[in-house]
């Protein structure tokens, strides 16, 4: 019996992102301090005689759309590539809310890649695969990709193909509110240009060096107004450090110094006569590729 190997896939968060322009193919030119968080899908996958996909059942309503599934997508352009005719039967432990600022579908892109790497190089001793193709593979899948396969704290520049290292503060907990909206990429860039790149006056706030803001936030809150709602219940913490939203939303973040600051923020947030909106908390963290596990069953591993 073929063996399931499996990997993580962690969500990205945008600490700022300022829009500065557009090139001249019309792609909006970005910059952008990234951390990768503990917050992670999970992908299981194994040799099959056809390809199969499902997902893990969540309260969350994350079920991937089947004609947008970056898993497969991925899958296919790795195949193309490396002509290797294999099919996989494909698990995904979904944690990551959809549509929601957070790049779920890129981690998970990103991770397969990474897996199937791995595979493919244990079969083929003579040509194998290096981790700059994959970087090449993943810009054609989406502009957060090439980020995710590095899971790093990144400054992105360009169109997020322009990846060097930076530095986020460690020992801080991170808050994430998302009100159950999914929010379209392509959406809130054309509310953006739409409102002639009206941007929002939230003042900017500091975290270490990194300047804390969205050029995408109006926009994002004009397609979902309850995003406004959340930020200023976080602007009435005394105790949070820094607060905004990621990506193009719909998810907002705020920074503690600990936990017990987010608890008690949480009692507070939770008597507001607030849906049950998805809520975690947790550190960052820097990954490496060298993050695959394997398991003879699926039963041991979910």
């Amino acid at each position: 019996m073929n063996k399931y190997y499996s990997i993580i896939a962690p969500a990205k968060l945008n600490l700022n992102l300022f829009i500065k322009g557009k090139n001249k193919n019309g792609y909006h030119l970005l910059e952008s301090d990234i951390c990768f968080l503990e917050l992670t899908d999970k992908i299981y996958i194994k040799k099959s005689n056809k390809d199969l996909f499902n997902q893990s059942k969540t309260p969350n309503n994350f079920n991937i759309d089947p004609n947008d599934n970056l898993i497969f997508k991925a899958i296919n352009q790795f195949r193309i590539l490396t002509k290797w005719n294999i099919k996989f039967e494909v698990y995904l432990d979904k944690k990551i809310p959809i549509g929601a600022g957070l790049g779920g579908g890129s981690a998970d892109a990103a991770s397969t890649l990474i897996l199937l790497r791995n595979l493919y190089n244990k079969e083929h001793n003579i040509k194998k695969i290096d981790v700059s193709t994959l970087y090449k593979i993943g810009i054609d899948l989406g502009s957060d990709v090439p980020a995710c396969l590095h899971s790093k704290d990144l400054r992105l520049g360009g169109y997020g193909n322009k990846i060097t290292r930076t530095k986020v503060m460690n020992n801080y907990y991170f808050l994430l509110i998302n009100p159950k909206i999914n929010l379209s990429t392509r959406e809130v860039f054309q509310q953006y240009d739409a409102s002639n790149s009206n941007e929002s006056n939230i003042p900017d706030a500091r975290f270490g060096n990194i300047n804390i803001h969205n050029s995408l936030l109006s926009s994002a809150i004009d397609l979902a107004p309850q995003i406004s709602s959340v930020l200023s219940h976080l602007q009435k913490s005394k105790t949070i450090t820094a607060y905004g939203m990621t990506g193009s939303g719909s998810t907002c973040f705020g920074i503690f110094k600990n936990i017990n600051e987010i608890i008690k923020f949480l009692e507070f947030f939770n008597k507001q006569d607030n849906p049950n909106y998805f809520i975690w908390y947790g550190q960052k963290k820097n990954y490496n590729m060298n993050r695959i596990r394997t398991s003879k069953t699926l039963e041991n591993i979910v």
